[in-house]
């Protein structure tokens, strides 16, 4: 292998892994309590006639490990 390729890949080496170790730290203090996670965020109905009454369900996650409280949930 010539020197200045070697030199590339090592060079490559030391710059990526403290990149990953650090993703690695935030990725484990995110997780850390509660976390809310929603498959779905937004659904968009067919349209209806006036005075129907139209139900969707929104599916709330708790991806934390403490217990997740949810309040003053509004409609747009």
């Amino acid at each position: 292998m010539k020197p200045k390729t070697l030199f590339s890949v090592f060079l490559l080496f030391f710059i990526l892994i403290p990149f990953s170790l650090g993703a690695a730290d935030n990725q484990a203090v995110a997780i850390s309590g509660p976390s809310v996670f929603f498959p779905s965020v937004y659904y968009e109905f067919a349209p209806v006639a006036d005075g129907i009454e139209i139900r969707h369900n929104f599916i709330v996650q708790n991806k934390g490990d403490q217990i997740l409280h949810i309040n003053k949930v509004k409609t747009q």
